[in-house]
């Protein structure tokens, strides 16, 4: 075993130990409320994501195990098996076996593991014919080890000098912990920095030279010791790219398809914690790219292309982002298909007839899939539902640009870190809120003859033919429209798009700033509020909410009372 292969199984370990960390909570919520989609959803992504991913690093093995138990989710999501306890039993038990097993590979990657009677109790229970097990199954993996030779206390004892080391090794380990704190202290440290700036401004004159002087040098090494500190947690991509040449190999040698794999951009840094989680969408949407996306050797001759299609994965930085881009050259998405399946799998109301870019949307739906048969590469309707939830919990966001017949392409865009980031504070009815600069595509100050109205109420904006609802901020923000409220021409327009066609205009009463700001967490009572990121300290001193415009949009129209409860901008508590 090369130390490429030793990495990335290492890594995958780790990972998967990480997933299966919740797990069996999951499996005791399921016997209780057997009817909780979400829970039920939330399990069939952890073990969709454990059968890719080990499949993609050479654990086969464990790979057709975890197919097996998927096959048992899905016959209990389609209410095939009922969730009887003999069924959560070996769920349970299932469970523990891939702890063990993932625990037992850790600590020696040779290690064998024998699953045949579990993984035959979980056949029959996919089919509906399991009453429990007959006899104890050992969760055990099995170890195969090399005795260690046999100390000889006779044996003459060599005693030699260690040589001094050629090469020191100038790295050093840090945990991550540390590093966190040094990032929060050095946030501490730019607000405060924010803070005198804004002061000295207000003083103008009356601030002695040396002070101005000594003002501006410490904000100049602030910077320089923010930036440093942020490239601490910072790592490129080129790990988790290669496991994706492997990826592309397997899964088009297993579907008999001829697949050239390009990558470019692999040394482009992004932060450790988006990276992690960055894996997963990249696996589900390579995987697609192969089997959905390219067409089979003898098509893509008869359409006049080369027998062997092409994949790049690309990365690069733009506008303080980081886009992951995925191309095939395949035969693109058709959206009148993608339409019609969704309707005949009820995701969709059959009389609904969405433009093509929100039909190419429809592809993330739970349950979506356009393929008849359900095989270990795709088919269950989840990988796409995965790669949608997976960056939106990194705040980021997935564009497709396609074309009939010339192909796809998934454009990922997330921030370059969790911890800062590049915003716009503005003010709306009276109130400072500051939102990400990366969720805002233009600012546009809209004209009276820009604006038209549905039913004599709802309000559109045309920005340049372009027509999009418009939305006051506070009215987003409060979940109810106030009182009085100015024409929309007297408002600046944020124009947001979240990657699909769809854009609205959000009303603010002015553009205060631009700038970067750290994040805070919210109060335990307004963490799991939809809409805020969290808060930060502005220039004087003072929190604001960040708020999460998708989010906030997303819920536009919900019920109220139970989504999102009014939250009055008392910004001290959030600090």
């Amino acid at each position: 075993m090369d130390s490429f292969e030793l990495e990335i199984k290492t890594d995958f370990l780790n990972e998967a130990k990480e997933l299966l960390t919740n797990t069996e909570q999951c499996f005791l919520i399921l016997e209780k409320s057997p009817d909780d989609f979400e829970n039920l959803n939330q399990i069939f992504r952890l073990a969709h994501n454990l059968k890719g991913s080990s499949g993609a690093v050479g654990f086969a093995g464990l790979s057709d195990f975890t197919h097996k138990l998927e096959n048992l989710l899905i016959a209990v999501k389609e209410h095939k098996v009922k969730l009887t306890p003999a069924v959560v039993d070996l769920l349970l038990r299932t469970n523990d076996y891939l702890v063990a097993t993932i625990d037992t590979l850790l600590s020696d990657l040779d290690a064998g593991y024998e699953n045949a009677a579990l993984a035959g109790e979980l056949q029959l229970a996919a089919s509906g014919e399991y009453a429990g097990a007959t006899e104890d199954v050992a969760v055990t993996a099995e170890v195969s080890t090399e005795e260690s030779p046999a100390h000889d206390e006779e044996a003459p004892q060599k005693i030699s000098r260690a040589a001094p080391a050629k090469n020191r090794d100038e790295n050093i380990r840090v945990s991550l912990s540390r590093i966190e704190q040094l990032l929060n202290n050095v946030g501490e440290l730019s607000i405060l920095q924010a803070v005198m700036t804004e002061q000295s401004v207000t003083l103008g004159g009356n601030l002695p030279q040396l002070m101005r002087e000594t003002l501006s040098s410490m904000t100049k090494i602030i910077k320089e010791t923010q930036s440093l500190s942020m490239g601490l947690r910072m790592l490129p991509v080129k790990q988790t790219f290669q496991k994706m040449e492997r990826l592309v190999r397997d899964t088009s040698k297993a579907l008999g398809k001829k697949v050239e794999f390009h990558m470019s951009g692999e040394d482009t840094e992004v932060d450790k914690t988006v990276l992690e989680q960055l894996a997963d969408p990249l696996v589900h949407i390579i995987r697609n790219a192969v089997d959905h996306g390219l067409e089979s050797g003898e098509a893509r001759t008869a359409s006049g292309k080369l027998e062997t299609g092409h994949i790049h994965l690309k990365a690069y930085h733009r506008a303080g982002q980081v886009i992951i881009e995925i191309r095939d050259d395949g035969k693109g998405l058709n959206g009148d298909v993608i339409v019609a399946k969704a309707k005949s799998k009820g995701l969709i109301p059959q009389d609904a007839s969405p433009t093509p870019a929100q039909a190419h949307q429809l592809i993330f739906l739970p349950g979506f899939s356009t393929k008849e048969n359900v095989t270990d590469v795709s088919g269950r309707g989840v990988g796409m539902d995965v790669v949608k939830t997976s960056v939106t919990a990194l705040k980021g966001q997935v564009e497709i640009e396609t074309e009939l017949g010339k192909g796809t392409c998934f454009r990922i865009c997330l921030p370059l870190t969790l911890a800062i980031i590049d915003s716009v504070i503005v003010m709306s009815d009276e109130h400072r809120f500051v939102i990400p600069l990366s969720q805002i595509s233009e600012f546009y100050r809209p004209a009276a003859t820009d604006v038209n109205f549905v039913m004599d109420r709802e309000e559109i904006v045309s920005v340049r033919a372009e027509t999009m609802g418009a939305h006051r901020l506070v009215e987003l923000v409060n979940g109810k429209r106030p009182a009085n409220v100015k024409p929309v021409s007297e408002y600046t327009a944020l124009i947001v798009s979240d990657g699909s066609a769809n854009k609205s205009a959000i009303l603010v009463d002015k553009i205060v700033a631009q700038q970067q700001v750290v994040i805070k967490q919210l109060s335990s009572e307004s963490r799991d509020k939809v809409g805020f990121m969290g808060s930060a300290i502005l220039g004087d001193g003072k929190p604001a909410l960040i708020l999460d415009l998708f989010e906030l949009l997303k819920h536009l129209g919900a019920p109220k009372a139970s989504a999102r409860k009014k939250i009055e901008p008392k910004l001290e508590a959030a600090s």
